[in-house]
């Protein structure tokens, strides 16, 4: 014979062989194995009931502590955060003014760029005519001393 404790310290003897027991109220027949089953759910679930019972307990003393502190919390720490904010909010503005700054740099950069680009054009053609004069003034050179030797 095996012994089973159930939650409500119940002892109840059941033998090892298969037993049947029968509802009178509702005509239905339950072995043994399916009761112990029965038995060990109801035993789980009284033991997550408890848990989360505990576990609510816990989270009402936290939520007291919360507002205990919240009512003593440290002026300085609060005027260091709020301080702090401000110091932020300062240097955001400072970087967005350097930002504006910059893109105005830019631009001015972009112009100086182009009038750059603008100068190497009219150089390059001026540079492509002179190096057209002087062979042209090389050859009419070469045509000359040509002609004086001939």
């Amino acid at each position: 014979m095996k012994k089973y404790i159930f939650n409500a310290m119940l002892l109840l003897t059941i033998p090892t062989v298969s037993v049947q027991a029968t509802d009178t109220l509702c005509n239905t027949s339950i072995t043994a194995t399916e009761l112990i089953g029965a038995a060990n759910s109801l035993n789980d679930s009284t033991d997550f009931t408890e848990n989360l019972l505990q576990n609510s307990k816990d989270l009402l003393d936290l939520s007291e502590s919360l507002l205990v502190a919240g009512s003593t919390a440290n002026t300085e720490y609060v005027k260091a955060m709020l301080q702090l904010s401000k110091d932020i909010g300062t240097m955001a503005d400072r970087i967005l003014t350097m930002a504006d700054k910059i893109l105005i740099m830019s631009d001015k950069i972009g112009d100086m760029a182009e009038r750059i680009v603008e100068t190497q054009r009219v150089q390059s053609a001026n540079v492509a005519l002179t190096q057209e004069n002087l062979l042209k003034a090389q050859e009419n050179f070469n045509a000359a001393l040509h002609a004086q030797g001939e």
